[in-house]
């Protein structure tokens, strides 16, 4: 039993260096997790109320390695920016990625919302503003959108 106590403390402790250490970007990591289970949620019940699908753990388990993916770039960016004794570059670069991140999973939440409501104004003119408005006020944003859609057709 002794082992068992040694390697839980171990393990405690290298958890709570880690969580010591990337406290500067717990506030984003947060963010990516509120949205990934919004976007999760949100897709689950319009999949479920709107099409009539049943829950699917391949399409879930995708959506926690996507999510996860995103974990691993804003960390890798914190401890490269950290060793290059540039933290508020790192912050910064960590921060549009989170921006970009909201971008996206808001209007597929959006998406999925007027699925399930597809008579309500509010949301359809959110998705409105978010998919095709901010779309104006963002740079390079319309070019990368454009060159989506030929990639898809390809």
């Amino acid at each position: 039993m002794e082992i068992i106590t040694i390697i839980k403390n171990m393990l405690a402790t290298l958890f709570s260096i880690t969580l010591a250490y990337f406290a500067p970007v717990k506030d984003m990591v947060f963010v990516i997790f509120f949205i990934f289970v919004i976007n999760c949620l949100a897709g689950l019940i319009a999949g479920i109320v709107a099409k009539h699908e049943r829950f699917s753990n391949r399409k879930f388990f995708h959506c926690l390695l996507e999510t996860f993916v995103f974990y691993v770039i804003v960390l890798s960016i914190y401890i490269i920016g950290e060793k290059m004794k540039n933290l508020d570059g790192a912050l910064q670069c960590i921060t549009g990625i989170v921006y970009a991140i909201c971008y996206f999973y808001g209007v597929n939440i959006l998406r999925n919302l007027r699925k399930l409501f597809p008579r309500s104004r509010p949301i359809n003119f959110m998705y409105y503003i978010l998919s095709f408005e901010v779309v104006r006020k963002i740079p390079y944003l319309q070019q990368f959108l454009d060159n989506e859609k030929k990639e898809e057709k390809k």
